[in-house]
């Protein structure tokens, strides 16, 4: 079957939907992507590209043959058979309840459902489905209807249900944030906080009309309203000079820490949540009555009477007196059942033979005479023609990371980023002879350059998101910006005066959400200037993807709903008209020739020159590049540092470890005396040591403990680490990562890199940009809404073979479920910070015990770092995977208050950065005892959970979210911290192996040491198993069996 004929079955049945998707009263129009459209066309552009605009040009689905497309016809069709899951829920994190007027009737918005119970506590009855996640209720005062915020499409919005569920209807509609909502005394109005304002605000809204009006205007967030009396509001805010709880601007109540849900009872009395470190207090008129150690929720609590408060802690509802005294728990159940959809991920091909067309071809770039694109792959710069007349050639050849390219205005010379001196820095190469001299010296780490037009300066962006421009010739740097939030790359304004950049436009500081927009930076001093050219909507991803402001001033140019646009611009860069797409297929690094007549832009496939005017293609290119897989030892040590002497008879010979303990993964027992015998890339045998089995190279670890080889599940590659990144990994013992987000080209750039012995480094299982919703925060990301932008995104997941999907948190549940059902038909596992509804749509895993939320707040675990039943529950009964990232939510740096030698490691004082031990030093110089203690507090808990889950029978995957914590070191000390945690060395090993690699769909290659599998292990100095933190002790690691020595790792 042909590859279009493929896609088009995939995309109709995307496309149609099925009926049990419309939920209660929504509309056709409300579902993102035109869902029980009959007989959608494949190639029907008006209706479904992204900015509704026909376009002429190649079919928008045309595509490669990919094996993920040949999977998805085999798996999409067939009737699968899942897993039943019933809960009865008894405990809800985070976790908000109302009292209704009548006192009868308590609802709970349990899951992200509203739910309906007796006063006195019993069974509670769902009114909402799973998929609106519909948070804080609040009672009419006829105790008829419920008002709640939800997040039904891309935004939250105000919405009002019956108390019976009947009649469910959204109140308020925009591209805006609407939460908090509170209802007014005699029912006509509600109260909420918005950010239609450039902050958070206090709106009402007129039930009877619909009419919205601000009763704040400060430059302040102010949010959670409760209504003081019939007229007047009080609500938090973050205000600098006196944050608190406000009315009529005047301040009424303030205490330490993140205040919420200001309540006022019958005699005015003040009621309120505020938590501090590792404290949640509800304090009434100025006095706290929780409990020491309760973790009260941040919600609004409901006075009763005058004498006594209703509110959600601990996992529970509670009723506490107001003067303070005991509190008294109210009883609840709530089924929750569901179905696990049947799912085996494809099979990872590890052993790859031959030619392999290359993927990771990142940042090409025109030159301006439009004849030659540059671009980087394997490391490397290449050049080649646009008519495709001779193969590309390598301009640079080393094993330094080459990267970002850009052509100077005569064409004469190629900027770029290079790691060749040691770290990063801009070096100039000759675009003839290839000759290259250093640009900076600026130890920051610079990437993205880009020449002004008159070819003196040139601009870049350091680690730390600032804007420089260093002049061309002397290299002489000065500073255009402080930091920004990972800006795209630099462009010139046509006369020199101005910088424009893709950067983060946030609608409030309240929430770091926001828009991709276009930064005028203006070198002259003039303050910066924002242009939003569609209104809502991302313009670029960051990164590479544009703006590209035309050499003659009358355009700009970037990926707009992941098509490459243009839009008419003044000589100032301001918008005068809306973006038009000029590319029918999903694109990226948009460049413009020197006549501003053609741009060229990267497809899944290959590169393609489009003429602006009359949006057709001109010219489709295809670099043809091949790589071949470095899968003998012979073959690898060509390029590899750090290989030991005892490898150099290569492949051809076998190589025995003599391992004096071998915890093979199997089992919870040690083995003494062990010969593993590999055979190329595979082991041959494990069996007991004899003599007659070292006839070739031996790995002598008779005093010494072999495991298998670490896998880091969750971790973001760096191109500012340059080379060295690979062997960090390599140097703590990890053969395998996992990469949940990232540009897709830079992705397979690493992992072809990696595989064809270009650059060192372990196996990378990876996924390319992540799902959002319309919203989004890091660069790179899909931005999706309901405009047929998530056929193109799959499709490009298929093309580029993704070993699974990410979707983020600003993606709507209904969309979510319907791109795991679409992963999941092209054996792809899904994974997300979600954990419901996202598990009884049958996503795979959830990231992060915390993490981002849309909320604000985490429906999985609390401000005190406690997850309860409800969490645990789901996860154990599911089998859903957690990577927990302890780490990044104080577990590291709990582990570094208690012992900061790890600074002084050779590892990161050679191969890391200066700034990542520099950065550790001064914030570990002093530590005071009530830190620490605090520091405890917010940890434990998360050891627990951990705990919890893997006793309970659940998966518990281990990662770090690196480089927020350093790599490698921080894997480490997250299984460091499941050991503290109470889990047997077995338990915590087997989250960095067996259960991960299977998690991947990979068990059958990877995770443990057995006859048949790769061979990935570690020799470690000392055991493990019964000190886990002698996992630092690594003296040789073995990928794909070429064996490193640790102190080789560390020399280039």
């Amino acid at each position: 079957m042909r590859a279009a004929a493929i896609t088009a079955a995939i995309l109709l049945a995307l496309a149609i939907g099925s009926p049990e998707r419309l939920a209660l009263h929504e509309t056709v129009e409300g579902l993102g992507l035109h869902e029980t459209v009959e007989g959608l066309a494949l190639h029907e552009t008006v209706e479904t590209l992204a900015l509704h605009e026909t376009v002429e040009g190649p079919a928008l689905h045309e595509t490669v043959e990919t094996p993920a497309l040949h999977e998805a016809v085999a798996r999409g069709f067939q009737p699968s058979v899942g897993r039943a899951v019933h809960l009865t829920l008894r405990e809800g994190t985070n976790m908000a309840a109302a009292l209704s007027p009548d006192g009868r009737t308590i609802a709970i918005d349990l899951l992200g459902t509203l739910w309906t119970m007796p006063a006195n506590g019993g069974a509670a009855t769902a009114i909402t489905d799973i998929f609106m996640d519909a948070r804080q209720p609040s009672w009419s005062p006829d105790g008829r209807k419920i008002a709640f915020q939800a997040y039904r499409s891309s935004t939250w919005q105000i919405w009002t249900v019956n108390a019976d569920g009947s009649d469910l209807r959204a109140i308020t509609s925009s591209p805006f944030d609407d939460r908090e909502p509170v209802w007014s005394p005699d029912g006509l109005r509600i109260a909420f906080s918005s950010d239609r304002s450039g902050s958070y605000d206090i709106w009402t809204v007129t039930l009877s009309t619909g009419e919205v009006a601000a009763i704040t205007t400060a430059p302040s967030n102010e949010f959670m309203p409760a209504w003081r009396s019939a007229t007047e509001i009080a609500y938090v805010s973050d205000r600098r000079e006196k944050p608190g709880i406000y009315a009529s601007e005047q301040l009424i109540a303030a205490a330490d820490g993140a205040l919420a849900g200001p309540s006022f009872g019958p005699d005015g009395a003040i009621a309120f949540n505020a938590i501090a470190g590792s404290r949640s207090r509800l304090v009434v008129n100025g006095r706290n009555i929780a409990d020491a150690d309760e973790d009260v929720f941040p919600f609004r609590p409901q006075w009763i009477t005058n004498d006594e408060l209703l509110y959600t802690a601990d996992g529970r509802i509670k009723r506490r007196p107001a003067a303070g005294g005991a509190a008294r728990t109210i009883e609840f159940s709530a089924d929750v059942s569901f179905t696990r959809p049947a799912f085996t991920p494809k099979r990872h091909r590890f052993d790859v033979a031959g030619p392999q067309r290359a993927a990771g071809i990142t940042h090409p770039a025109i030159s301006p005479d439009g004849t030659q694109v540059v671009f980087t792959a394997l490391g490397d710069l290449w050049l080649m023609s646009v008519d495709g007349s001779a193969a590309p050639r390598r301009l640079t050849n080393d094993a330094a990371v080459d990267t970002d390219p850009a052509w100077s205005p005569d064409g004469r010379s190629i900027a770029f980023a290079s790691d060749r001196g040691g770290s990063m820095e801009i070096w100039i190469a000759e675009s003839r002879s290839g000759d290259a001299r250093q640009l900076t010296h600026t130890g920051a780490t610079p990437t993205e350059p880009s020449w002004s037009p008159d070819g003196s300066r040139i601009a870049f962006i350091d680690a730390e998101g600032q804007l420089y421009v260093a002049e061309a010739k002397s290299g002489a740097t000065r500073k255009a910006h402080e930091r920004l939030n990972e800006p795209g790359r630099p462009n010139w304004s046509p006369e020199g005066t101005a910088l424009v950049v893709s950067s983060l436009k946030v609608y409030s500081t309240r929430f770091r959400e926001g828009t991709n927009q276009v930064l005028r930076i203006s070198l002259d001093g003039a303050p910066d200037r924002w242009f939003e050219p569609a209104p809502h909507k991302s313009i670029g991803m960051r990164e590479d993807y544009g703006p590209a402001w035309s050499p003659d001033g009358s355009q700009m140019a970037a990926i707009v709903d992941g098509l490459l646009a243009v839009w008419p611009v003044a000589r100032d860069g301001s918008p005068l008209g809306p973006p038009r797409p000029v590319s029918t297929d999903r694109a990226g690094s948009p460049s413009w020739t020197a006549d501003s007549h053609r741009l060229l832009y990267q497809t899944d496939s290959g590169f393609k020159l489009v003429d602006v005017a009359s949006r057709r293609v001109v010219t489709n290119i295809d670099p043809h590049l091949t790589w071949t897989s470095a899968t003998s030892m012979a073959s690898a040590l060509r390029q590899a540092p750090g290989v030991t002497s005892s490898s150099r008879d290569g492949a051809s010979r076998m190589t025995t470890i003599h391992a004096g303990r071998l915890w093979d993964g199997t089992t919870d027992t040690i083995r003494t005396g062990v010969d593993i015998v590999v055979e190329g890339a595979r082991i041959k045998s494990v069996e007991p040591h004899r003599e007659a089995l070292h006839a070739g190279p031996i790995v002598d670890a008779s005093n010494d403990t072999v495991i298998p080889g670490l896998i880091e599940i969750h971790t973001h590659l760096n191109k500012e680490y340059g080379e060295a990144l690979g062997r960090i990994f390599l140097s703590w013992g990890i053969t395998t990562v996992r990469n949940p987000a990232t540009n897709a080209f830079e992705t397979m750039e690493n992992r072809e890199a990696f595989e064809s012995g270009a650059r060192i480094g372990p196996r990378l299982i990876t996924t390319g940009e992540p799902f959002d919703g319309t919203r989004i925060y890091y660069p790179g990301g899909s931005s999706l809404d309901d405009t047929g932008q998530l056929p193109l995104q799959l499709q490009h997941a298929a093309a580029f073979g993704f070993d699974f999907i990410k979707t983020y948190v600003r993606l709507p549940d209904l969309m979510q479920k319907r791109i795991i059902e679409e992963a999941h038909r092209m054996g792809m596992p899904v994974t997300s910070h979600e954990l419901y509804p996202a598990v009884a749509s049958g996503a795979d895993g959830v990231e992060h015990i915390r993490g981002t939320s849309r909320r604000g707040y985490s429906p999985k675990i609390t401000a005190l770092s406690r997850s309860y039943r409800d969490v645990i529950d789901l996860l154990t009964a599911s089998q859903m995977t957690l990577t927990p990232t302890i780490g990044i939510q104080g577990g590291f740096r709990l582990e570094t208050l208690r012992d900061a030698s790890w600074i002084d490691d050779r590892r990161i004082q050679t191969l890391y950065p200066p700034s990542v031990p520099a950065r550790w030093r001064a914030q570990t110089r002093t530590a005071p005892i009530a830190m620490l203690e605090d520091a405890e507090r917010l940890v434990k808990p998360q050891e627990k959970t951990v705990y919890e889950v893997v006793k309970g029978g659940g998966r518990v995957t281990a990662g770090t979210d690196a480089p927020i914590n350093p790599y490698g070191l921080s894997l480490l000390m997250e299984l460091e911290n499941y050991a503290s945690g109470g889990l047997s060395p077995f338990e915590v090993l087997r989250t960095a192996t067996t259960v991960s690699a299977e998690a991947m769909g990979v068990g059958a290659d990877l995770g443990s040491i057995e006859a048949g599998k790769l061979a990935d292990l570690v020799v470690i100095d000392g055991n493990p198993l019964s000190d886990i933190k002698l996992l630092r002790r690594v003296k040789h690691v073995m990928k794909g069996g070429v064996v490193y020595e640790t102190e080789a790792l560390l020399k280039r």
